[in-house]
């Protein structure tokens, strides 16, 4: 690896699995430490033990903003700083009126 972000540390919510697991680890082999956070729990602590000392989990639901003001803090108090916020978390379900839903007239 390049070692380009050498010296940051990134924080990646979602991070217990998929694209922000794959994510965690590409960070880490280009030099950042790295904070995962997700609302799995077991599976985040999992991932980032197996990533080994440059990685930490946070239980984080991206819906609670103190969840996500909680993540913050903790990056920075572990690491000293935060350089990168990767928002990778999804949220399952209605957050809102969906403008692609068919409706009556509307094809």
């Amino acid at each position: 690896m390049t070692g380009r972000l050498d010296g940051k540390v990134a924080a990646i919510t979602g991070g217990a699995s998929g694209f922000g697991e794959a994510s965690g680890r590409l960070f880490v082999a280009e030099g950042p430490r790295v904070v995962l956070a997700d609302i799995q729990h077991d599976r985040g602590k999992a991932v980032a033990e197996s990533i080994g000392p440059a990685a930490y989990f946070v239980r984080c639901d991206v819906t609670v903003e103190t969840d996500v003001a909680k993540l913050v803090d903790t990056t920075v108090i572990k690491f000293g700083q935060l350089d990168i916020m990767f928002n990778n978390a999804d949220i399952v379900g209605a957050v809102g009126p969906n403008p692609y839903r068919r409706v009556e007239g509307n094809p």
